[in-house]
C-alpha cells in the first residue's frame, strides 16, 4: 500500500511515522534505526550537548543508513543553539525541528540554506503562530503526551480536529499515540504524520535500561501514578513557572531547574532511583505519555514500525474496521 503523505513527500520517507525527540538519549543509535525502517528518525542536539558531539552523531547516522533523518533543537533546552543549528545546515540535514519557544528566526535560517523547517507545539493558538511564522509543518501534542506541557494543552482530538479548519500547512499529530489505531485515528482526523516518541523507547535499540523498557511495558495508563504525572495541571503549572524564569537567571542554574522538575516526575513511575540514578537520570528519561496503554514488548525498531503499517493496513482491508465501513 501507498503510505504517501504531504509530510513523507516533505521528509522523504516511506511512512509517515516520526520518531520524538528525546531530550538525554535522543541520538543516532535510535534515529538511525527508525529511518532505516521506514519512519522518519530524529537526532535531539540537547543530547549530544556541542556542536562537536552533534556533527560526530550526524555523521554516524549517516554510516548507519542513508536514509534521511532530522535533527531537533529546543528552543532554552539546546545549549549553543545557533552553533547547532550551523552544524546541522553543514551536515545536510534535510528537516530542522523546533520546539518549546518561538523560533522563527532559527525557522529562517533554515529556509534560507533550503531546507524544511518543523516546530513543535502544544496548543492550537501556537501552532497559529507557528504557521504565521513561517513553520512548513506543525506538530502538536496532545495532553497525553509527556515532556514539555502547557496549561493551556488539549487532549490530541481536540486539538488536531480543530486545527486542521484553522491551518493549511500540514499537521503531525502527538500525544498517546503507539499503535495502528492511533496512527489511524491521527490520520482520520487529518493529520499528515504522527510524532511517536513512548513507543521508541520500548524498542532494542533504544539507548536506556532494559529495566526502565520493561517499566513502559508492565505501566498501564489508568495506574494514578502514571495518570496523575501526564495529566495533572499543578505539576503543569509547575513547570510553566519554571519555564518563565528562562532568561532571569543563569542559564544553567534554568536548565538544573528543569531536569529536577523532569526527575520529580519520573520519579512518580516507584523506579528505584538511588540504584539507576546514573543509567536514568542522566538520560533525563521521564517516564513516557498515556501511549504506555499500547505497549505490550519491546521489538526492534522494524518490526515496530512494519507491525504499525501491516496493522494499519488491516484496518483498511475488506474486512477491517475501516473497510467494512466503505466497501
Amino acid at each position: 500500500m501507498n503510505w504517501n503523505t504531504k509530510v513523507t513527500e516533505m521528509l522523504k520517507c516511506r511512512y509517515p511515522i516520526i520518531e520524538g525527540a528525546f531530550g538525554g538519549f535522543g541520538t543516532s543509535a535510535l534515529a538511525a534505526p527508525v529511518s532505516d525502517a521506514g519512519g522518519f528518525g530524529m537526532i535531539t542536539a540537547s543530547a549530544l550537548k556541542t556542536p562537536e558531539r552533534l556533527r560526530e552523531d550526524i555523521r554516524k547516522a549517516k554510516s548507519m543508513t542513508d536514509k534521511p533523518f532530522g535533527v531537533n533543537l529546543s528552543v532554552g533546552a539546546s545549549a549553543s543553539i545557533n552553533e547547532m543549528l550551523e552544524v546541522a545546515l553543514a551536515e545536510d540535514v534535510p528537516a530542522i525541528f523546533t520546539a518549546v519557544y518561538r523560533a522563527d528566526d532559527i525557522g529562517k535560517r533554515v529556509h534560507e540554506a533550503g531546507r524544511v523547517w518543523i516546530h513543535k507545539v502544544a496548543t492550537v493558538r501556537h501552532a497559529v503562530a507557528a504557521e504565521r511564522h513561517g513553520a512548513d509543518a506543525i506538530i502538536i501534542v496532545g495532553m497525553e503526551g509527556t515532556g514539555f506541557k502547557s496549561v493551556e494543552q488539549l487532549p490530541t482530538l481536540i486539538s488536531i480536529t480543530n486545527a486542521v479548519k484553522m491551518i493549511k500547512v500540514p499537521l503531525i499529530a502527538a500525544g498517546g499515540i503507539g499503535d495502528a489505531h492511533g496512527m489511524m485515528a491521527a490520520l482520520g482526523m487529518g493529520a499528515e504524520a504522527i510524532y511517536m516518541g513512548t513507543r521508541f523507547m520500548a524498542t532494542d535499540e533504544c539507548p536506556i535500561s532494559p529495566r526502565y523498557k520493561q517499566k513502559l511495558v508492565e505501566s498501564q495508563p489508568w495506574d494514578p501514578k502514571v495518570r496523575d504525572r501526564i495529566l495533572n495541571v499543578q505539576r503543569n503549572e509547575q513547570y510553566e513557572e519554571i519555564l518563565k524564569m528562562k532568561g532571569k537567571v543563569p542559564q544553567e542554574e534554568w536548565l538544573r531547574m528543569v531536569e529536577k522538575h523532569s526527575f520529580k516526575r519520573s520519579s512518580e513511575l516507584n523506579i528505584d532511583w538511588q540504584k539507576d540514578y546514573d543509567e536514568e537520570v542522566a538520560t533525563h528519561v521521564t517516564g513516557g505519555s498515556l501511549a504506555v496503554g499500547v505497549i505490550d514488548s519491546v521489538v526492534s525498531c522494524k518490526v515496530l514500525i512494519d507491525t504499525i503499517i501491516r496493522d494499519a493496513e488491516a484496518i483498511l482491508a475488506k474486512e477491517g474496521n475501516i473497510g467494512k465501513l466503505v466497501r
